[in-house]
């Protein structure tokens, strides 16, 4: 989405608003992240070194935040989201095992960035790309599972 072109035909106001808006119409049900939950945690018990499965069109990760959240805090981008930096063992990247997770709401960016070493079932849409001949990943957020235990 392109917040300038926005906020020059609607103003600062409407953005914020739409922004919460298409961050809600976005969100997974409760009762659907439970049956997700479910499944995949299932499901990864015969895939933990991808620590990826599919539920229906959307991807759920295995993801856990960085042992020192002071360097992957969650960040506002220029598109009006939040940025955490967490690890996923299913990177092929050669920088290592990182992922950029892209969140709409600040509280559940905060929420992931804050306990070192958590894991969380992050579901929404992995997008892959090259970046300087390596590979880097990104993750469009849409429902998040805490793994109590």
């Amino acid at each position: 989405m392109n917040v300038e072109v926005l906020k020059k035909v609607f103003g600062q106001q409407f953005v914020e608003q739409y922004q919460k808006a298409l961050a809600k119409a976005q969100e997974i049900p409760q009762t659907k992240l439970e049956a997700i939950k479910k499944f995949a945690l299932e499901a990864l018990k015969n895939n933990p070194e991808e620590a990826r499965v599919k539920y229906d069109n959307l991807d759920v990760l295995l993801v856990q935040t960085a042992n020192d959240p002071a360097k992957f805090p969650a960040v506002r981008t220029s598109a009006g989201n939040y940025k955490v930096g967490m690890i996923w063992a299913g990177s092929k990247s050669m920088r290592g095992p990182f992922i950029s997770v892209f969140c709409t709401d600040k509280e559940v960016a905060d929420r992931l960035a804050a306990t070192p070493g958590k894991p969380w079932l992050i579901v929404g849409k992995l997008q892959e790309r090259t970046f300087e001949g390596d590979v880097t990943y990104a993750f469009r957020v849409q429902g998040v599972i805490p793994l109590e235990g």
